[in-house]
């Protein structure tokens, strides 16, 4: 007999997990410029590339998390990757997503710079006092805020991004001729290579929260249905948000927050609305990203969790004062190599399983 399956709790899980893929880079639009959009209509390419791999990572690391991720000792990189291998994932992936926390806070500054004209170092400054509040909360409060937040951001994002496709449908007929008009710096280098590695630095620095993630399933499917509805409803998000970046490319490839920018030229009330989502979803990331680097070092057990909370917060804050652009494009797709090598492991540890 099937175990019963919480549709809610199903909804919770996926909005948690859109929720930490749903940062600055994505919320404000510069990911998706870079890692797709700079690809024009092959974009499409990588959109598919993208989907099949959250999928099947998602709900095989979600799975594992399930099954194992209640013994203490348990570790997700030494699980797929060996001990050796696993042991360098665990200490350098605290490293890749503080950086990540480092963007996020940086995210932050400019959506409050460019929308509200508040300084600069003040959003950041707001943003790394709450993902410290949010630490201290503790962890299952943390899923219940992200698994809200999540969905959200799925609504607003499509109502923005069919809204502004809508009313610039020609601006598609000759996104050929116009991609050569502008430059838009590539995350990736091409379709192939920009759609695994969106995924993989996504996995690879999701690794942790994914796992604690599935302990707030009831069963193994409704931790693997939670994964696939969060994959499939983050790359419809993509998929809708990356034509209507296209559709207005000309306008658009010099912004720092081109979702911004598409929100407040529908409605100035519709633009104060989606800034404060683009925050959500920058806490989103940034909050669970800067638990698990916490929480990581703090398990040690020879420093006060609260003292290393701080320490590491007011690091974050220095590194977002470099200009977010640069570090979109320079960290993620660093981060998504590691990632491959993580998939690979993934993959050959399932065939493992299955032979024997």
């Amino acid at each position: 007999m099937k175990d019963n399956i919480n549709i809610l709790n199903v909804i919770k899980i996926a909005g948690a997990f859109i929720a930490f893929i749903i940062g600055s880079g994505f919320a404000t639009g510069q990911e998706i410029m870079q890692f797709f959009t700079s690809n024009g209509l092959y974009s499409l390419v990588s959109i598919l590339i993208s989907l099949i791999l959250f999928v099947y990572f998602g709900s095989t690391i979600i799975s594992s998390g399930f099954d194992y991720g209640k013994y203490e000792k348990y570790s997700p990189y030494k699980y797929f990757c060996g001990d050796k291998v696993g042991l360098f994932y665990e200490y350098f992936v605290p490293v890749l997503l503080f950086i990540s926390v480092v963007v996020m806070i940086s995210g932050a500054g400019a959506t409050l710079q460019e929308y509200y004209n508040l300084n600069y170092y003040v959003g950041c400054a707001m943003m790394t006092i709450l993902v410290l509040i949010a630490f201290i909360c503790g962890l299952n409060g943390l899923v219940n805020i992200i698994g809200f937040i999540g969905p959200v951001i799925v609504i607003f994002s499509l109502l923005v991004g069919f809204i502004i496709l809508f009313e610039n449908l020609e601006g598609l007929k000759n996104i050929s001729q116009a991609m050569t008009e502008v430059n838009l710096t590539k995350a990736g280098g091409n379709c192939i290579k920009s759609g695994v590695l969106y995924t993989s630095y996504n996995m690879v620095s999701g690794l942790f929260f994914f796992t604690a993630l599935a302990n707030s399933a009831n069963n193994k499917e409704e931790a693997k249905l939670g994964a696939t509805v969060g994959s499939l409803l983050l790359m419809i998000v993509i998929l809708v948000m990356n034509f209507a970046l296209l559709s207005k490319i000309k306008n658009i490839y010099k912004l720092s927050i081109p979702t911004l920018y598409f929100a407040k030229s529908i409605s100035p009330l519709l633009g104060k609305i989606f800034s404060i989502i683009l925050l959500c979803g920058i806490f989103s990331t940034a909050a669970p990203n800067f638990w698990t680097v916490c929480n990581k070092i703090s398990k040690q057990g020879r420093y006060n969790e609260k003292i290393v909370a701080l320490i590491i917060s007011m690091g974050a804050f220095l590194g977002g004062l470099f200009p977010f652009e640069k570090l979109v494009s320079k960290v993620y797709p660093l981060t998504g190599i590691l990632g491959i090598l993580l998939f690979i492991c993934i993959f050959f540890k399932q065939i493992s399983k299955k032979i024997i």
